[in-house]
């Protein structure tokens, strides 16, 4: 109900800023959603990194109200690290790896970084865990192999940390591949994402840890992703109706 009512009244308007608080990544930052970042999300289809970064918005509120418990989670905007195709892959690689970089300067006692990425037409996320140097990777689409170009990006930003922090320490990350649902339909792996980030959120590492993300059940059920949707339509709401 609130995802229509909220669906009606941004077919009204061209757009909607949704501002972010300015620890939520690390600096002041917003995004606009437009009629077709809700059309996606309605109908199931490729989502945008606003919406992404949107509900990652939504997270945090979980975590800073006290809805959630805190797991020392911090997150890095989906935006940031997409693949930009009018941009030799060297310098993709090197831009990205600057702003995760930044970002764990900055994220102060928070050891697990969550980091979407989206390669091209297709999200995947990677769970950075500061403690014990390894990188979770979480792909709907296959349990086996890490995107090359994503181990590039994280390998070169822990390289560069490691310098701009001053130690002589030099960081190999351990990389893992995390067992996790397979999805049905390609347009629906941005939904696993947002489903993988609000099972982080509510258990912490302990959600990487176990045989699957998913717990008992090999897959996700259109009810989590209508909760999903519905968490995101509230959230957005708020940005509506002021």
């Amino acid at each position: 109900m609130t995802a229509m009512m909220v669906d009606g009244q941004v077919a009204k308007v061209d757009c909607i800023k949704v501002q972010c608080e300015d620890d939520l990544f690390g600096h002041h930052s917003y995004m606009y959603l437009n009629w077709n970042d809700f059309d996606s999300l309605f109908s199931m289809d490729e989502l945008s990194g606003a919406v992404v970064a949107s509900y990652i918005m939504y997270l945090y509120e979980q975590i800073k109200n006290g809805s959630q418990r805190d797991h020392g989670v911090c997150f890095m905007t989906p935006t940031a690290t997409m693949h930009h195709e009018r941009k030799a892959r060297a310098k993709n690689i090197e831009q990205a790896s600057r702003v995760i970089a930044r970002r764990l300067s900055t994220r102060k006692q928070n050891d697990l970084i969550l980091l979407p990425y989206n390669p091209g037409g297709h999200w995947v996320l990677g769970v950075l865990n500061m403690k014990t140097s390894t990188c979770y990777y979480l792909d709907s689409l296959s349990v086996s192999d890490v995107n090359h170009q994503f181990k590039q990006i994280v390998d070169a930003a822990i390289a560069l940390y490691d310098v701009e922090a001053g130690t002589n320490k030099r960081t190999k990350l351990n990389w893992v591949t995390s067992k996790c649902p397979l999805l049905p339909v390609c347009t629906e792996c941005g939904y696993f994402v947002l489903k993988f980030m609000k099972e982080i959120v509510k258990h912490g590492v302990r959600a990487l840890e176990n045989d699957n993300i998913a717990g008992d059940s090999n897959e996700y059920t259109d009810a989590d992703f209508d909760d999903i949707r519905e968490e995101w339509a509230i959230y957005v709401s708020n940005f509506i109706f002021r």
